[in-house]
């Protein structure tokens, strides 16, 4: 297995970490992380960039749902991932993050063209660095802590920590991974609004 897809294993792994749920909502949040908000115009915001980033040859991007669920698993993980690095005093340069995609993003690129290979995992080119650094900061922790188990231990505990909530039109934590909602979540409800972030 090569380096890039034992690093992108890492991340899966740590992304299906048992996550805890409150059951109260926040007005207009997609999902809330212990004091900060994701609103819904933030996920949607991320969606359409995604869609407007994809290559020709990709195709639209369709049912948004999917990307919307792979997103916002992604931007809650991130944030319980910087706090437990926070925890252990776990940082990652920006030479790092230059470096790891020179080395495992643009060298697997075809004609140095990386958009397919972003497309593939549903990122951007503003979302790579992000995704990236999440990618390291799990690695130095599994280093840190002394294994994937404890550092799953360890976002488990500060998801309890902190508090996850996720409105239930986005869908719910079931305790592993972020559960889609029986309806289409791509489009806002008729008559709701999502509140702007800032």
């Amino acid at each position: 297995m090569s380096s890039s897809r034992r690093a992108l294993a890492v991340f899966c792994i740590v992304a299906g970490a048992s996550l805890a749920a409150c059951n109260t909502g926040q007005m207009g949040a997609a999902a809330v992380v212990g004091d900060a908000r994701i609103t819904g115009a933030e996920l949607q915001e991320q969606v359409s960039e995604l869609a407007d980033s994809l290559p020709d040859s990709a195709g639209p991007i369709g049912d948004q749902s999917a990307a919307q669920h792979t997103i916002l698993e992604r931007m809650i993980q991130s944030m319980l991932l910087a706090a437990v690095a926070a925890d252990e005093g776990v940082e990652v340069s920006e030479a790092e993050i230059d470096a790891y995609i020179d080395e495992q993003v643009v060298s697997q690129a075809q004609d140095g063209d990386i958009g397919p290979l972003l497309a593939q995992n549903n990122l951007t080119e503003t979302s790579l660095r992000p995704f990236v650094r999440d990618q390291l900061i799990a690695t130095k922790l599994i280093e840190e802590l002394g294994g994937q188990e404890v550092l799953i231990q360890a976002i488990t505990e500060k998801a309890n920590e902190i508090g996850v909530t996720v409105s239930p039109r986005y869908g719910t934590w079931n305790g592993v991974v972020l559960e889609q909602s029986s309806g289409s979540i791509s489009e806002p409800e008729s008559g709701s609004a999502e509140t702007p972030a800032g």
